[in-house]
């Protein structure tokens, strides 16, 4: 008989489980904003205030360009910037040259301002594909959770071409459409891609603003100049003289105006009188002065107001210079000879 034994043994094998983990990467998450000559993200004015017309070529004015841009992702990075704008409601294309509509004109550009708005060292502020550039942050760190603002002085300056603008409001809109557009790019490294490079599009986030003016009445005398009566012989009479360009007046394009005359001896109605040059001469010479031609010309006067035209002459402005005839007629010339002379005061009502 045979004895079968039978072995065996107790193997242990371990298995070893391996369970995939991905490796999560924290991200950035930025939003940006912007706001000119307010917090970023509000409506913002430019505000050139109340001028007159015959300053509206060369009045200027600063806006200053805020932008934010804020992380709410868990790591930290880099973001860049661009800040684009281009003509505004009312000529989009053109960016060399912007303009404000004078309020309830219904778009005749006949009623306009003309201005420029420069970054600064003088660069055109401008959008893509127009003259000019955006304005450009550069690469700027970003922490994780936290925020990174920045800000850029705008001059508005307006040019030539403004003198002939009538008193009233004027207006820009550059948030009444698509007339402003910020763009941004992020980075983990640095530094964060350009925001202008080629081949990056244009994005249409908003930073809306107005741009405004009003231009008030003003005038001023641009010249003036002698009534020379000449030389006569005592027995003269009823001597006339003029000068037509004896006052030169500016005054803003539309703008009423009325001109009063008043001689040396404050006498409202115009007659004055002249006295000698000559030591130890008592004599006076009277003479009337005049708005129209002729020895009974109307009399010119000093009772206009800033309403009504009185015995003054009443005209509006053209926004450029304009002169006016001034008539004198004496009496007599009876009086010992002599260099006789007055002076006359003007005075502009508006």
């Amino acid at each position: 008989m045979k004895l079968f034994q039978w072995h065996f043994g107790l193997y242990l094998i371990p298995l070893a489980f391996l369970f995939p983990m991905s490796n999560t990467q924290a991200a950035l998450s930025v939003t940006c904003e912007a706001g000119m000559n307010t917090a970023a993200g509000s409506v913002g004015i430019v505000n050139f205030g109340t001028i007159t017309g015959t300053i509206a070529n060369n009045a200027s004015t600063t806006g200053t360009l805020n932008y934010s841009c804020n992380n709410t992702g868990d790591t930290a990075g880099y973001v860049s910037v661009c800040l684009a704008v281009d003509g505004g409601e009312y000529t989009p294309a053109n960016v060399e040259t912007r303009y404000m509509q004078r309020s309830g004109t219904g778009g005749d550009n006949t009623r306009r301002l003309n201005f420029t708005m420069t970054l600064p060292k003088g660069g055109l502020w401008s959008t893509r594909g127009k003259t000019g550039s955006e304005y450009n942050s550069g690469s700027k760190a970003i922490g994780a959770n936290s925020s990174v603002t920045g800000s850029v002085v705008v001059d508005f300056a307006m040019k030539t071409g403004n003198g002939s603008a009538t008193q009233g409001a004027y207006i820009n809109n550059f948030g009444n459409g698509n007339h402003t557009a910020l763009t941004f790019l992020t980075s983990t490294t640095s530094p964060a891609p350009d925001c202008n490079a080629s081949g990056i599009a244009q994005q249409s986030i908003r930073f809306p603003f107005i741009v405004q003016a009003a231009i008030t009445p003003s005038c001023t005398i641009a010249a003036k100049s002698n009534v020379d009566l000449g030389s006569h012989s005592a027995n003269e009479t009823n001597i006339t003289g003029s000068n037509s360009s004896a006052i030169t007046i500016n005054c803003t394009n539309g703008g009423a105006y009325y001109i009063g005359l008043k001689p040396s001896n404050d006498n409202s109605n115009g007659a004055g009188i002249m006295s000698g040059l000559s030591s130890g001469n008592t004599d006076k010479v009277p003479y009337q002065l005049r708005s129209t031609t002729g020895i009974d010309g109307t009399i010119w006067g000093n009772t206009a107001t800033s309403t009504t035209v009185g015995n003054g002459v009443a005209d509006f402005g053209t926004g450029s210079n304009k002169s006016h005839t001034v008539f004198v007629t004496v009496p007599s010339a009876d009086f010992k000879p002599d260099n006789y002379s007055d002076t006359v005061t003007i005075k502009v009502n508006y």
